[in-house]
């Protein structure tokens, strides 16, 4: 059995923190346990050398990152509640030594940096100011993600608000920017096994926008919808992942209600879409099982997680076999 944490968008009176078993071979999930006592908490990542679960607390005024000991039981410790230095605090990017920690805090474009190693410090905290292209949506900078190489010598940082991506290097004391097409609103990030490619979910303009980052300057190659070509409703790009292979990518729409499927070409690594897999209301965060053979899908106005095993030949997910009721889920982690 594996465990899968489910992070949900609900008042600190709910159980909003809850852990599942998840059967790779059926596919099912089991209640094992849950908690109350924070308020949204709608992103967590994982610690897996320490055990440490971390968890935002998207309160729009003075948001938190909180930090658990999760012990083998699934009983939790609190270690600490530090300030996340903005309103919305909505995802969380641990680097791969688990030593920093970057914070995007969403409502006042507020990117924080946590030490993370000891008793969490901080190592960075910027705020971004400006107006962009949407006034609907782009009043203000609005940090969505962010996301380190593997060796933790570059941090990139996703501004939905101000149609941009920021790369941090030299131990976080030099930032470049790289333009996003105007209206696009960059959200959440993923790069390619090489780490020569990044492909950058837009969330306002339904594309996947991909960069070439081996050259001198990083190099927009490719903006491609996410959308069939007869959907003509509203609709908003949430997540973006790969396939353990590295050979297709997989974004969540909501308002059409899917994951669309794209094949990485190689050695260009530009896209093409194969597929859309229909979803429940409003697809928001998804991951795989550890095995790769699943995709969960975190369904927020439908209350529910849907688990869709993978076509081995094709890499598309298939409708949905199992089906859990849950409220307002938004982030899926495997411990």
């Amino acid at each position: 059995m594996e465990t899968l944490v489910v992070g949900s968008r609900v008042s600190q009176e709910r159980e909003g923190i809850n852990f599942f078993s998840f059967d790779p071979t059926s596919g099912s999930l089991s209640y094992r346990t849950g908690f109350s006592g924070v308020q949204q908490p709608t992103y967590q990542c994982y610690d897996h050398n320490r055990n440490i679960l971390y968890s935002v607390s998207e309160r729009e005024t003075e948001g938190n990152v909180f930090a658990w000991s999760v012990k083998e039981d699934l009983s939790c410790e609190l270690l600490s509640v530090t300030a996340s230095k903005g309103g919305s605090p909505c995802h969380l990017a641990l680097d791969d030594e688990g030593n920093r920690l970057g914070v995007a805090n969403y409502a006042d474009g507020v990117f924080t940096v946590l030490d993370v190693a000891g008793q969490p410090s901080y190592l960075l905290s910027d705020f971004f100011a400006g107006k962009g292209y949407k006034a609907d949506r782009q009043e203000r900078a609005h940090i969505h993600s962010s996301l380190w190489t593997k060796d933790g010598s570059t941090l990139f940082v996703a501004d939905l608000g101000l149609d941009c991506i920021y790369c941090y290097q030299e131990n976080l004391k030099k930032r470049t920017r790289i333009d996003a097409p105007k209206g696009s609103g960059p959200r959440h990030m993923v790069l390619c096994c090489f780490e020569d490619t990044l492909f950058v979910a837009a969330e306002l303009s339904s594309e996947v926008l991909v960069y070439r980052l081996d050259e001198e300057k990083p190099r927009l190659i490719q903006c491609i919808s996410t959308l069939p070509r007869d959907f003509h409703g509203e609709n908003t790009v949430a997540d973006i992942h790969i396939n353990k292979e590295h050979r297709q990518l997989y974004v969540s729409n909501r308002g059409h209600d899917s994951i669309a499927i794209f094949a990485i070409n190689r050695p260009s690594s530009t896209l093409h879409l194969i597929a859309h897999t229909k979803t429940e209301k409003e697809p928001r965060n998804f991951t795989f099982s550890p095995d790769g053979s699943y995709i969960l899908v975190a369904n927020g106005s439908s209350n529910s997680i849907c688990v869709h095993r993978i076509a081995a030949r094709t890499g598309i997910p298939r409708p949905y076999s199992n089906r859990l009721r849950i409220e307002q889920p938004v982030c899926l982690t495997f411990l």
